[in-house]
């Protein structure tokens, strides 16, 4: 009967034991899940007494492992933690700039005491360190213009500007309806681009005939891994493909002959385009030894034509003479052109000098009024 009296007392014995054990909960969070070489992080810590027990001081003593360093100092003390509460404090860490992609830690060795006596205990914080590849384009360069119809090279450098060297780089370009690769797949693989390296690409491709003039581009997708290769990277870049289309001027003259009094020559000039882009703005300054004028004609698309209206004082003529034609003209990037066309001219009649005509009307005139006189008599 006297044991059943005993068992709450001894209940109560354990409880007290137990609350005037000194007990300390320790949780931390890395402010950055990845680290990369020369870069800093923070890990925040979380202490808390969950006791009845007051602890006098807590120091935490961190130790860096490989490629880190601690930059808050070499112990943090957070002073007292009464029973039942909580407080935070922060360790400020630095990845060297030479790391490698490796997983290293922070190592944790706290310390904390009740007036009496000291405790410990240790934890890691892992840390995980990547060098990570970044991949540009530069230098994008066509061997020719960008015509419909027309094959040529596109070369371009790809640059690594990261940390780490891109694993198993694959190059495709993504066909459009507006170009081909001929001969290949449009694909280039590069077993390995190191950090500030950079590889020239180059491809063949066509132009489709039927491409529209005007501002394009191509997409350029690049696939890689990290050097762990436990990390894989897509993405598309694009590249301009301005299609501009040739323009080429066929210039032909007709006529040269006298209308109006004699002397007033006609020399009826067709300008064609037959390239396979649009002029635009298009102004035709014709010249020659008998005279010179300017003619806007505005558009002309291709495989289309415009005549103008050349008139000259064509006396003196004696024969064929040259006209010179400055054609001056912007394409559809508003881009200005100018080229010179010379055609020959030729009279088809030789000019007429009237007052000749008129001297011989008047002796023939006076020559029969001279006989009708002469006969009367």
């Amino acid at each position: 009967m006297k044991k059943i009296f005993l068992i709450p007392f001894l209940i109560l014995s354990v409880c007290l034991v137990e609350a005037a054990v000194v007990s300390l909960n320790v949780s931390w969070q890395l402010s950055t899940e990845i680290l990369r070489p020369n870069s800093e992080a923070t890990i925040s810590l979380t202490l808390t007494n969950p006791g009845l027990t007051d602890i006098t001081n807590v120091v935490v003593t961190p130790t860096p492992g490989p490629y880190l360093s601690i930059t808050s100092g070499s112990k943090l003390e957070l002073g007292a933690l009464k029973a039942t509460t909580s407080q935070q404090g922060a360790i400020s860490i630095k990845v060297s700039n030479n790391a490698v992609s490796t997983n290293s830690y922070v190592s944790l060795d706290i310390d904390y005491y009740d007036g009496t006596s000291s405790y410990e205990k240790s934890l890691y914080v892992p840390v995980i360190i990547r060098r990570e590849p970044i991949l540009e384009i530069s230098n994008v360069k066509y061997s020719d213009s960008l015509e419909p119809g027309k094959t040529l090279e596109l070369s371009f450098d790809i640059l690594n500007s990261g940390d780490g060297p891109a694993k198993d780089l694959k190059i495709i370009l993504n066909k459009t309806s507006l170009f081909t690769t001929p001969g290949s797949s449009g694909e280039i693989l590069i077993n390995s681009l190191e950090p500030s390296i950079y590889r020239n690409i180059k491809f063949n491709i066509t132009v489709n005939p039927a491409a529209s003039i005007g501002i394009n581009s191509i997409p350029v997708k690049l696939s890689y891994y990290d050097e762990t290769k436990s990390n894989s990277y897509s993405e598309t870049k694009y590249i301009g493909l301005t299609v501009s289309g040739d323009i080429d001027f066929i210039v032909t003259a007709e006529g040269g002959e006298n209308f109006y009094y004699g002397n007033i020559g006609l020399l009826e000039i067709t300008v064609s385009n037959r390239g396979t882009g649009s002029a635009e703005y298009l102004t035709v300054k014709a010249s020659s030894p008998f005279g010179s004028k300017e003619f806007y004609i505005g558009s002309l698309d291709s495989d289309d034509s415009e005549t103008i209206d050349f008139t000259q004082d064509l006396r003196g003529a004696s024969g064929k003479y040259q006209v010179n034609l400055e054609i001056s003209y912007k394409d559809k990037f508003q881009k200005s052109y100018s080229v010179t066309k010379t055609v020959e001219a030729v009279p088809t009649n030789a000019p007429t000098d009237y007052t000749f005509i008129a001297i011989i009307l008047v002796l023939v005139v006076v020559g029969i009024w001279y006989y009708r006189r002469k006969r009367k008599k």
